[in-house]
C-alpha cells in the first residue's frame, strides 16, 4: 500500500514538472512568434531617438537623434580626401568611420570636425551613432515634422564629392549643394537598428 501511494506521488510529481516544461515551451515559442511580428513605424520612438526610416520589412532603419549637437561644426579642418563618397542609404556609418579613420582625433577639443563629433554622441544610453550620409539626410528632411527639433538650418552629410567639398542640405528649402568642408553645418547624428 505505501509502496502505491510513494509511486503514486512520483508520478503525480512527473507530470506537474511535465506540464510546467509544455507550459514554459510554449510561452517560450509563443513569445518568438510575438516577436516576428513586431514592425516598427516613421515617427516611433525608439533606440534613443525617433524612426524616420525604415526598410522594406518594417524591422530595421534609420533612428535620428531627437537634438542637434550643440555648435555647428566643420566637415574638416583641411582639405582631404576620405573615400567617404557614398551617398545611398545604409553609407552613413561608413563614410562616418573612413572620415575618422583618415582625420584622426585633434589634440585640442576646438579641432574636432563633424564626424567625428557624432560617432562621439551620445544620447539615451546610445553612443553609436554617426553623420548621416546624402541621401539618408534627405529622408530626415522629408521626416523633419516627425522627428521635430530642426532648425532651417544647413546640416553636413557624411557624403564627400572630392578634397575640398562635401554635401549638406539645407533643411529650410531641402536643397542639397556642395560647400567647401571648412564651413561650419549644423549636425544631427543618426543611428541604424
Amino acid at each position: 500500500m505505501k509502496k502505491n501511494i510513494c509511486i503514486c506521488i512520483i508520478l503525480s510529481f512527473i507530470v506537474v514538472v511535465s506540464c510546467r516544461k509544455d507550459a514554459a515551451v510554449l510561452s517560450t515559442s509563443t513569445g518568438e512568434a510575438d516577436l516576428a511580428l513586431v514592425k516598427h513605424y516613421i515617427g516611433e520612438h525608439f533606440g534613443g531617438g525617433v524612426i524616420f526610416y525604415l526598410n522594406q520589412t518594417g524591422k530595421h532603419g534609420l533612428i535620428a537623434a531627437t537634438l542637434d549637437i550643440e555648435e555647428a561644426s566643420v566637415w574638416s579642418r583641411k582639405d582631404t580626401l576620405n573615400n567617404a563618397k557614398g551617398t545611398a542609404l545604409g553609407a552613413g556609418a561608413g563614410n562616418s568611420y573612413r572620415i575618422v579613420k583618415t582625420q584622426g582625433y585633434p589634440e585640442y577639443e576646438e579641432d574636432t570636425y563633424a564626424a567625428l563629433e557624432c560617432m562621439e554622441f551620445m544620447l539615451n544610453g546610445y553612443q553609436d551613432w554617426f553623420l548621416p550620409s546624402k541621401d539618408e539626410l534627405n529622408e530626415l528632411y522629408k521626416q523633419q515634422n516627425i522627428v521635430g527639433n530642426f532648425k532651417p538650418f544647413s546640416y553636413w552629410s557624411s557624403s564627400e564629392l572630392d578634397v575640398s567639398t562635401a554635401w549638406f542640405q539645407n533643411f529650410g528649402n531641402g536643397q542639397q549643394l556642395l560647400q567647401v568642408k571648412t564651413a561650419a553645418y549644423a549636425l544631427r547624428p543618426v543611428r541604424r537598428f
